[in-house]
Order: structure tokens, then C-alpha cells, then sequence
């Protein structure tokens, strides 16, 4: 995978983070560095000196959604909680959110990962940030006495991240009709009954 690069002006990578995004949104995976270029008013060098490559600009792309979506300020927002119940809420408060707005993106990437090199290394590292995240939380709820028995926190971490994944929330939402107040308040009760000392 690309190195991360940082080069030039912010508002020429903004423009490019911009243009990619409308890009995936539009065609799918079937994107260049000099379709993103043309759609950026920049030259493909540019490009290329921001990014590195096709890899670190996708990369790039989903951190950047990442920022916009304050997710720094929502993972120190659950990290603050008093309680593992109120942790586990919190995020699923947070994956909500997040899924709904990164879902077109996210439903390309997803799709891609495994027939486009780049397409599929910015979602992997975007998974296995998640990962770590889920892993964090539930080593938190176990410093806090609050892990229930039987679990580690490996297998806790695991079953946290991938029942949380846009997949099984798209399914509940958008094709069984679950509201968003409706998957908070289930997943929420399901995963604190699954994790949390009774």
C-alpha cells in the first residue's frame, strides 16, 4: 500500500479528494488519477504528488471522509463514558451516523475489494482501523470489571466489529426497515446483553 504523502496547497487536495469522491459515487470503481485530474482542474502530476498513487488516493479519500465526519471527536466521546453500557451505546450512536453517510462509498468499496488492488487496500485499512477501534472499546469495558465471562477481549473486539459493519446495517435499515433510532436501541440491547456482566 502507498505511503501517505502530504505535498502541496490544501484546497488543490481538497479539490481532488472532491472530485474523487464524486467519481466513485458516479462510475463506480472504474477510476483514474487522470479522470480525477480532469474533474479536479489539476494536473494528473499533481495528483500523483499529493497521493503517490491510485491506492493512496482512495486511502486518502475515506480518511478524509473520516475528518469531515468528526470521528476523532466521537471515539474520545465514547472513550469518556463511565460505564461499558454507556460506551457500547455511544458507538452504536456513532455507527448510525457514520453508516448513513459513508454508505454510497462505502457499498463501492465494499463490492470492489476483491477484483480492484487499490479499491480493495483503502477499504482493508479502513477495516482493520475499525477493528483496533472495536478492540479498544472492549479492552475499556474490561479494565472497567464490565466484561462478561467467557469472553476475551480478542473475541469480544471481534464479534464487536463485525456486527457492527455497514453490511449487516444496510440490511436492517435499508432493506428490513429498521429506523436508525430502532438499530441504536436493538443492536445496542443485543450487544450490551452479549458482552456486559449481567
Amino acid at each position: 500500500m502507498s505511503s501517505e504523502y502530504s505535498y502541496g496547497d490544501p484546497k488543490t487536495r481538497q479539490r481532488i479528494l472532491e472530485a474523487t469522491r464524486k467519481l466513485i459515487a458516479e462510475n463506480g470503481p472504474a477510476l483514474s488519477l487522470k479522470s480525477v485530474a480532469d474533474r479536479a482542474g489539476v494536473s494528473r502530476q499533481s495528483v500523483y504528488l499529493h497521493f503517490g498513487d491510485r491506492t493512496g488516493l482512495v486511502v486518502g479519500l475515506v480518511k478524509h471522509m473520516d475528518e469531515e465526519l468528526a470521528l476523532g471527536e466521537s471515539m474520545a466521546a465514547i472513550f469518556a463514558a463511565k460505564s461499558g453500557a454507556e460506551m457500547i451505546e455511544r458507538t452504536m450512536q456513532v455507527h448510525a451516523d457514520f453508516s448513513a453517510a459513508i454508505d454510497g462509498i462505502a457499498l463501492i468499496l465494499e463490492a470492489a475489494q476483491y477484483e480492484d488492488e487499490a479499491l480493495g487496500s483503502a477499504w482493508r485499512d479502513r477495516m482493520r482501523f475499525r477493528h483496533e477501534a472495536h478492540r479498544a472499546i472492549a479492552q475499556r469495558i474490561a479494565d472497567l470489571g464490565e466484561l462478561a465471562a467467557g469472553w476475551t477481549v480478542e473475541e469480544a473486539g471481534d464479534l464487536f466489529y463485525a456486527t457492527t459493519l455497514v453490511g449487516p446495517w444496510r440490511e436492517l435499515t435499508r432493506e428490513l426497515g429498521w429506523t436508525a433510532e430502532e438499530y441504536v436501541d436493538r443492536m445496542t440491547r443485543l450487544l450490551q446483553r452479549a458482552l456486559l456482566r449481567r
